[in-house]
């Protein structure tokens, strides 16, 4: 298992293991000073935090040294941009622009290795109520120390997976039909909104990129990877909400992507496919109002989307429940 990055220790006593914070400081430094960060490239903390996988504090911190060593520079007040003071700021798509950091072999955190199970483990059990989570028996399970383990767990709780009851223990959030109700009422309220504050920031190649991947997948339904059906809705229901610059919407929806990350892990998996497939044509439908700078219609289809979407969810989760035994898992009381 590869783990964060070491260097010499200053006091001469073996190897110092690095922060998280500059692990990424020399990862993003290295990719700016090859050239794979383009000048002019805008780092912004919370989607960058979002994109690698990372905690905000670390980001901050690795963006602050980069700035103090003028390989980026403030901008608009709100982020940075690649390179010096005054470098117009590009549109490119992040995922493209850092997909040095984002698809290395060498993970950039510890917890990276480990994270896809722990997440399909806690998710599938969230469908049977809520259940405690023992960060040692967690840790010891994989191998790794307790900060490797809490980090995977405070990723989790970004995302609406995890939490701490009253004890500050850590327990499974339980995704009942309440819950998947209640997630269903936020997004069908600030989505829409979001989307259409989005839309001029996201660019028409790259509208026209996700649309071919959906029109792609309508062609091929039912014969279509769960994989990729998870990857059609993070284009628009994470990636596409990137570009709205009111960061608090995006804080906010985060924690209602664990609904999303239940059809990654269970839905697609354990329930038959539906004859018509489950989004794509609404996704297609959104996109073109996207293209066409079309908001009240693209708020419109964003809204009817998430709203049709709620009960589908709920009916399928209950064939889960109802189909499925809870998974043992020695972490998991």
């Amino acid at each position: 298992m590869v783990l964060q990055g070491f260097e010499k220790s200053e006091t001469g006593h073996g190897p110092r293991k690095r922060s998280l914070y500059e692990e990424l400081y020399e990862r993003l430094k290295e990719n700016i000073e090859a050239g794979r960060i383009a000048p002019g490239t805008v780092l912004l903390e919370g989607p960058l935090a979002e994109l690698l996988g990372s905690s905000r504090a670390p980001v901050r911190q690795a963006l602050k040294l980069l700035a103090g060593e003028s390989h980026i520079s403030r901008f608009e007040g709100r982020g940075f941009v690649v390179g010096p003071q005054g470098t117009p700021a590009k549109r490119v798509d992040l995922v493209e622009s850092l997909g040095d950091l984002v698809n290395s072999e060498r993970p950039l955190f510890a917890w990276q290795t480990l994270y896809e199970e722990v997440e399909r483990r806690i998710v599938t059990r969230s469908f049977f109520g809520r259940a405690r989570i023992n960060e040692i028996e967690l840790a010891r399970r994989y191998g790794v120390g307790r900060a490797v383990a809490r980090d995977v767990l405070l990723k989790l709780e970004t995302l609406g997976i995890t939490g701490k009851d009253e004890h500050f223990r850590w327990t499974i959030v339980p995704l009942d039909d309440r819950r998947i109700t209640e997630l269903y009422e936020v997004r069908e309220r600030i989505e829409p909104f979001a989307i259409a504050q989005a839309m001029d920031a996201v660019p028409d190649s790259e509208i026209d990129r996700m649309l071919g991947r959906l029109t792609e997948a309508a062609k091929a339904y039912p014969q279509v990877p769960v994989d990729l059906l998870y990857d059609l809705e993070f284009d628009l229901h994470i990636r596409s909400m990137q570009a709205c610059p009111n960061r608090e919407m995006i804080s906010i929806l985060q924690r209602t992507h664990c609904v999303i990350t239940l059809s990654k892990h269970v839905l697609w998996h354990q329930s038959r496919m539906p004859e018509n497939d489950p989004f794509i044509a609404e996704h297609i439908a959104i996109f073109e109002m996207m293209r066409r700078r079309n908001e009240r219609d693209l708020m419109r289809a964003m809204r009817d989307h998430i709203a049709s979407s709620r009960p589908k969810v709920i009916e399928r989760a209950k064939e889960v429940r109802n189909s499925v035994e809870p998974e043992d898992c020695s972490f998991i009381v």
